[in-house]
């Protein structure tokens, strides 16, 4: 006899797996016939056992699941799910109580945890788990009885480190007499990556760093540019229930073969496809030029719990996200299944679309900007992510971290995704290795070139000038333990300069075409310095200098063009908001500093939600054909919005936070909303503001209830039409009683 049970389960579809979340009834066994040439023979009969060997034989009457001390262990208690989450590699531990005394030397005793309703042994969806006396290999299965007390045994379950990561069933298969009992319990098991075996391939040897890359729910992402570097918090809320649901929900809808699920190479890459909408209705879409309102703007999401709530409610895609959404979310699900993962963000990146490692600018005669020729684009900063995995798919020495991403710039293998592509391989230049090798060592690595068209003739364009180290700078991630920014450039790269970085570039350079490019040795007498100022406050005119000093005896004249323009995050351009260009002649030995102001009234109008204002520099000596080119990126400074809290702070009993913001801006904010998520409460909290006057102040009271005790994180988000993106994080001491 089998106890069996009407509950949610999943079914087989051409995705792999149908939604687990909705349930069917299995349809009960029939009796089956055959035939023997043509004559039909019925099915044998069922022999039903006698009364007395019913007493002999073995039956499961409960299975305790030992669920806070399993989960104590496997460091899983953190998961708000009714299931036991378990990490594989390691041990965990059931106790079984019989319908009668377990009697080990004539009882037979299997468990076997099977994936789905086809599971199978060869592809690793069905673990048999038999009795052993000592621990197995680590990629086996084996039960040990750790005691047995009349009906009451304790076993003690090894689990494969290759074990595939999902939703199992837990059987329990007993043979007394001949006789065969099977006994299914109620509740599935969810086997997550395992940081802490030796044995996964996601092993990470530093407790310290697993904390931050494992188990770590509130971290930074930074943002702005190489010369004004910013950070912004974000909850990743890896724990919560439904971020461990929509990890599992991508993994079944995404179709990729079962044995695959052991693999974080191939786990990691069907996450990064899955994120984005481009081609597969995954969680996020994509938007970069300010239409944002049949959506929510990329900047005003705090955390990933908004998103995926979402997401899984309506299964649609949710309107809209920017790099640092789709990356913030890659960090959340990777770590939501055990996978070490953690944010980065790359100033000046490159996204080179001919795949030749140049980015090739284009200007006339006149030094203006040719922006129909460019097709490459530099973004001002980009969000991708690094997971941690052994490589076996390569040569020796390229585990470790792995950049991934999930924002859908190009395709790879015809879906859009990114990678998982080793550090290893793009520090060295080692574009050939899977995958997405050359993409990644581009957006580090790419050289900008810059070309001068005649437009009025036929003659051909010519190089004026070569950039080799302006991409790929200040590469970033939140430090191990701290909430600062810890510089990671050297694991993506050498030092720019050196002969180790020339070497890495000529060896990408072998796998790929390249233009002819030809520099000619010029005399280079006249230095150029831009002067930048460390801040720029958002409602402020930006101002800036230009130094030209003439190092030569004898005068030079000296073609400048600057041109200023309102650009989204990516580098693509909105609006032109300065220009100038002239002739200006240099004594012998003189030094000339010129200012260059745009007024706030003529950028504001213009601002996107990046509020960045980039300037193409252009310089050329009429005498030497010396030329200078540089585009500098000025990042507006948004006001600070605080949190403060009124009365103390108890689990289960609401408490007062006062949110407030200056208005810095020459108008008046409107239709004014906060988002508020973290690990104090329980989902997102969208609260409306008031409108905000010129100079006025808001101060906005919001009451929270506080879900947990101890340290608990709150991250809160303004926006408006006028103004969104600003956020503030604080931590929180919430009392138990």
């Amino acid at each position: 006899m089998v106890r069996r049970s009407t509950r949610t389960r999943s079914t087989p579809t051409r995705f792999g797996y149908t939604d687990r979340f909705e349930p069917y009834a299995r349809k009960p066994k029939r009796e089956t016939t055959r035939t023997e040439g043509r004559r039909y023979v019925p099915a044998t009969p069922l022999t039903l056992p006698t009364l007395k060997e019913k007493k002999t034989q073995l039956k499961v009457v409960s299975v305790d699941l030992c669920v806070e001390r399993n989960q104590q262990e496997h460091k899983t208690s953190k998961y708000k799910v009714d299931n036991l989450v378990l990490r594989r590699g390691q041990p965990f531990h059931l106790n079984v109580k019989f319908d009668r005394d377990f009697k080990p030397s004539t009882d037979e005793l299997v468990l076997e945890l099977r994936m789905g309703s086809r599971a199978n042994v060869t592809k690793g969806t069905r673990c048999v788990a038999p009795v052993v006396t000592s621990a197995p290999d680590h990629d086996d299965w084996g039960i040990k009885v750790e005691s047995a007390k009349g009906a009451n045994v304790t076993l003690k379950v090894f689990c494969s480190s290759e074990a595939l990561i999902g939703y199992y069933n837990l059987y329990i298969l007993t043979m007394s007499g001949g006789d065969e009992y099977e006994y299914e319990s109620p509740k599935e098991l969810i086997m997550l990556f395992n940081a802490w075996c030796k044995d996964d391939d996601v092993y990470m040897a530093d407790e310290v760093k697993r904390q931050e890359y494992v188990m770590g729910e509130v971290s930074l992402y930074f943002y702005g540019s190489k010369y004004r570097i910013g950070s912004s918090p974000w909850n990743y809320g890896q724990f919560e229930k439904m971020s461990l649901d929509c990890a599992l929900y991508l993994l079944q809808k995404s179709g990729m073969p079962d044995s695959s699920r052991k693999s974080p190479i191939q786990v990691s890459r069907v996450l990064s496809a899955l994120v984005n909408a481009q081609d597969d209705d995954g969680v996020l879409v994509g938007r970069w030029d300010g239409e944002y309102d049949d959506g929510i703007s990329p900047t005003t999401w705090t955390g990933s719990i908004a998103i995926l709530s979402q997401y899984m409610k309506t299964r649609e895609s949710v309107k809209y996200g920017q790099c640092w959404v789709f990356g913030s979310l890659l960090t959340g699900l990777c770590r939501s299944l055990g996978l070490p993962t953690r944010t980065i963000t790359n100033f000046a990146s490159a996204h080179d679309t001919d795949g030749n490692l140049t980015l090739d600018y284009h200007y006339d005669e006149n030094s203006e900007p040719l922006d129909d020729y460019d097709e490459d684009s530099i973004w001002n900063f980009h969000v991708w992510n690094d997971c941690w995995m052994a490589r076996p798919d390569l040569e020796e020495g390229y585990g470790g971290w792995q950049a991934v991403d999930a924002t859908p710039q190009e395709t790879s293998n015809g879906v859009y995704c990114m990678g998982p592509t080793s550090l290893r391989a793009i520090k060295q230049g080692h574009v050939y290795m899977q995958y997405d090798t050359k993409f990644a060592f581009a957006e580090v690595n790419a050289e900008k070139v810059y070309w001068k068209v005649f437009t009025k003739s036929r003659k051909a364009p010519e190089v004026i000038d070569i950039d080799s180290d302006d991409v790929g700078c200040k590469i970033s991630t939140k430090a191990v333990g701290k909430f600062e920014r810890e510089d990671i450039t050297e694991q993506y790269k050498y030092k720019e300069g050196t002969e180790l970085e020339r070497i890495a570039v000529r060896e990408a350079s072998r796998h790929v075409r390249k233009a002819k490019r030809i520099l000619k040795n010029l005399v280079r007498d006249v230095d150029f310095d831009v002067d930048m100022a460390e801040e720029f406050p958002i409602g402020k005119d930006i101002k800036f200098t230009i130094t030209m000093v003439n190092k030569s005896q004898q005068t030079r004249n000296v073609f400048l063009g600057v041109t200023g323009s309102t650009v989204y995050y990516t580098g693509v351009k909105k609006a032109k908001v300065s220009s100038y260009n002239g002739t200006l002649p240099l004594k012998a030995k003189e030094t000339r500093v010129i200012p260059v102001t745009v007024p706030a009234s003529d950028y504001l109008p213009q601002l996107t939600d990046y509020a960045g204002v980039t300037f193409f520099i252009m310089a050329s000596v009429k005498e030497t054909k010396q030329p200078f080119s540089r585009q500098y990126d000025a990042v507006l400074d948004k006001p600070d919005l605080e949190v403060k809290t009124e009365g103390p702070i108890v689990r289960g009993k609401p408490f007062t936070a006062i949110v407030s913001l200056t208005n810095p801006l020459p108008y008046p904010l409107t239709d004014c909303s906060l988002l508020m998520e973290g690990s104090i409460i329980e989902g997102a909290k969208r609260v409306k503001a008031p409108h905000v006057p010129v100079n006025g102040k808001m101060a906005q009271r919001v009451q929270l209830t506080p879900k947990t005790a101890g340290s608990c994180d709150l991250i809160v988000s303004f926006s408006s039409p006028q103004l969104s993106g600003v956020k503030a994080h604080v931590t929180l001491n919430v009392k138990s009683a």
